[in-house]
């Protein structure tokens, strides 16, 4: 668990940093100068009038989109936040997976290597101690194996599948946030999109905006932007997801492969898929001296 919890920690500093580089104010510049040339409307000459008040500005259409991040996340409404973490945890649970997931760390090709020549040469103690000197799921797989090499080859075949079992499991803990978060963020989105269309159209009906049109564009655009953050975040932990799930499988396939040769070879059976020079040699001797 420490290793998604130092992806999430570095993640919500890197979230923080980009966030940050939109809030540097803009350079001061000089005010420009008014043009004394140009002669003054009789708008403006009435509201320099004193006891007259300036005519309202006619209202301009908004913009979701914000200075910053933040400032943008703020127009999406409180929802907003949810859908943010969502998005921070499934990038920590991504990060911790492309770690683990790796070749080495699940199914290291030198150790099986290692363990099935050594059964083959007739040494499982030195198989046992290649196990223990280098931990991961092929390892403890073949463990479960080898400390019943004594047993009948049925009881360790189910030893193997049960281990396989439990190993398919840890590989797969950690992804299933990734799926979690895939069906809860594109939710999220769109309750935010529901609550944001009430607010919009409640101000329709207490201001009178219908006539407006960019006021209620303004209020539907601010609530849809939930539900492109929620499918933003969904779509790439649902890919993640299953292409995890896939290595996962695929790595105990791979496993549970060179389990199953192993036991072979632990019972004296000649391994056909990759067969041992040195096992055949000594098979062959024993045979003329049996005869």
């Amino acid at each position: 668990m420490r290793t998604p919890c130092v992806a999430l920690a570095l993640t919500l500093l890197v979230a923080t940093v980009l966030a940050t580089e939109g809030d540097t104010p803009p350079p001061a510049t000089a005010p420009t100068p008014a043009n004394p040339a140009k002669p003054a409307t009789p708008a403006a000459t009435a509201a320099a009038e004193p006891g007259q008040p300036p005519e309202p500005e006619p209202e301009r259409g908004g913009t979701i989109r914000g200075k910053n991040l933040w400032e943008t996340l703020a127009r999406g409404g409180p929802l907003m936040l949810p859908i943010l973490l969502c998005s921070l945890v499934g990038v920590a649970f991504a990060i911790e997976r492309f770690v683990s997931l790796r070749q080495n760390a699940v199914a290291p090709r030198a150790l099986a290597a290692g363990v099935l020549e050594a059964v083959e040469t007739g040494n499982p103690e030195e198989a046992v101690a290649l196990c223990k000197d280098r931990p991961s799921s092929l390892a403890r797989v073949l463990a479960a194996g080898l400390s019943l090499r004594s047993a009948p080859k049925e009881e360790m075949t189910a030893a193997i599948q049960e281990a396989g079992e439990r190993e398919l499991w840890h590989l797969d803990r950690f992804a299933k946030p990734l799926s979690i978060i895939a069906g809860v963020a594109p939710l999220l989105g769109l309750l935010g999109t529901v609550w944001g269309m009430i607010i919009a159209f409640d101000v329709v009906a207490q201001k009178g905006a219908l006539g407006d049109p960019k006021q209620l564009a303004n209020g539907i655009a601010t609530a849809l932007l939930t539900t492109l953050a929620g499918l933003s975040v969904a779509i790439p932990c649902y890919i993640l997801y299953h292409y995890f799930r896939g290595k996962s499988d695929r790595m105990i396939i791979e496993i549970e492969e060179t389990a199953s040769r192993v036991a072979t070879a632990l019972q004296g059976v000649p391994n056909h898929a990759n067969p041992s020079p040195q096992a055949g040699g000594e098979r062959g001797t024993a045979s003329d001296a049996a005869d």
